[in-house]
């Protein structure tokens, strides 16, 4: 409190010396004033209004009561004085005498009134800058446990998916992975590993050069802690890095190097491997119940090391590519090239895992025809159909040409396609849309399922290699 009323302190005197060298200076000037040009009328006597209003008026409406009452009894004082001096002759009776008295009784008492009226208006302002700042305050607290309620029901909603302990609903937690923060993937890669493989102890580690680098830990290794950076070809990490693939503890019984690898407490290691076969780093299970170190497990952790990957390169890459935007701002659709690079990924990924996946092409007729104006209306219906409509893993590419697109399903059979097309030329029709001037046409859109996905990628493929 001391700390906070010392400059308050200060600030009052500042403001309680500049009225006073302020009041002093108007009086000045206006006697000034009196004696070059009105010498025959010292004191201004008879003019009306008086000229020291001004100042009395000027300080008082500036700073409140004290400077009010300051002004009034100096322009009082100086009346007085002038009035000595134009008028000599006065006794103390006749200068006593209400006609010379009202005036500087004035000065002080509408001084202090127009003071006390300025001094009610500053401490409203004050107390509405209070209110204000407080509200300011609020709001900051308000957003920050509104940011603090949407991690809560991002990290409930993992949770409540990762009960399942199936591949296709695991594949919808992984989706939470799509964080662009490099830093925050981490941690959400370790959460997946304790709710979906219930590891006691996880870690990751990058490849930085010839070390690796501890990214993130969760869990106690059982009283040991971890090292902060490890030679890349040292343990099961460096097993996992030089085979490029995930090793468990198990498969290296055979190994010369056994204890030493047996003594880095990891019991299963996968490797973040990027498509070109770039190692990143590892993905590391130190501690497990007994029941949960199954080859099943295993496959699981390869799975999820893939995921961390996929999610390290996309934030990488924003990065990297800050001011090139991958999706656009109305419709979320994502670029041609980077439509490329996931179907090739996620068509190598259902083969691998034995995954189902479909792929619609959707075409807005006649688009190229529509203005500009028109053309963001129905890229805005188009949006709000397929939010509607598709599921947060399902991703929506732009295709070549304008008003072309592609939309993957992962894990989706064809006959799912097929029922994902209906709904979503039902909800068109719903819309009623009519995008042609004068015309009374509806939005027209086709929607078809890809029947031969081979050929498709294959299509991918070559027109990447163009």
């Amino acid at each position: 409190m001391k700390a906070k009323g010392f400059p308050l302190q200060k600030e009052a005197l500042i403001a309680q010396k500049n009225e006073i060298i302020e009041g002093l200076m108007g009086l000045a000037i206006l006697v000034a004033v009196n004696f070059l040009w009105f010498r025959d009328n010292l004191g201004f006597m008879g003019v009306h209004p008086h000229p020291y209003w001004i100042v009395v008026l000027l300080i008082s409406s500036r700073y409140g009561f004290r400077g009010g009452l300051s002004a009034g009894l100096m322009a009082a004082l100086t009346f007085v004085v002038m009035l000595r001096a134009s008028r000599p002759d006065l006794g103390l009776y006749e200068f006593l005498d209400t006609r010379y008295l009202t005036t500087p009784f004035l000065f002080v008492v509408v001084g202090i009134f127009f003071g006390e009226i300025r001094q009610i208006r500053k401490r409203e302002y004050e107390e509405l800058k209070e209110k204000n700042v407080a509200l300011g305050k609020a709001f900051k607290q308000l957003s920050i446990n509104y940011e603090a309620v949407n991690k809560a029901k991002e990290e409930l909603d993992t949770r409540i998916i990762s009960q399942e302990h199936t591949l296709s609903t695991l594949y919808g937690a992984a989706q939470a992975l799509k964080s662009l923060q490099e830093k925050d993937i981490y941690p959400s890669v370790l959460q997946l590993l304790k709710d979906f493989l219930s590891a006691e102890a996880c870690s990751i580690y990058l490849l930085s050069k010839d070390t690796l680098q501890l990214a993130a830990g969760l869990g106690d290794r059982g009283g040991a802690s971890r090292p902060g950076k490890v030679h890349a070809d040292e343990g099961v990490m460096g097993s996992a890095i030089s085979e490029k693939k995930t090793v468990s503890i198990n498969t290296l019984i055979s190994s010369e190097k056994f204890r030493t690898i047996a003594a880095s407490g990891i019991i299963v290691a996968a490797p973040l491997i990027t498509g070109t076969g770039k190692v990143l780093g590892v993905l590391n299970i130190e501690k497990l119940p007994f029941f949960k170190f199954n080859p099943q497990s295993v496959r699981m952790a390869a799975l999820i090391a893939d995921w961390c990957t996929d999610a390290v390169e996309n934030a990488r890459t924003y990065k990297e590519t800050k001011d090139r935007n991958i999706s656009d701002d109305i419709t979320g659709a994502y670029t041609y090239t980077y439509f490329q690079e996931r179907v090739v990924e996620e068509f190598s990924r259902a083969k691998r895992y034995k995954l189902t996946v479909s792929v619609l092409t959707l075409v807005i007729t006649d688009f190229s025809e529509f203005s500009d104006h028109v053309k963001q209306d129905v890229l805005t219906v188009l949006s709000l159909i397929l939010r509607n409509k598709l599921r947060d893993v399902d991703l929506l590419f732009h295709d070549l040409d304008p008003g072309t697109y592609g939309i993957l399903l992962p894990h989706t059979p064809p006959e799912g396609g097929e029922r994902t097309r209906e709904r979503i030329l039902e909800e068109i029709d719903a819309f009623k849309f009519k995008p042609y001037d004068g015309d009374e046409r509806l939005l027209n859109i086709e929607i078809k399922v890809v029947e031969d996905l081979e050929r498709f990628k294959n299509n991918m493929n070559q027109a990447g290699t163009a």
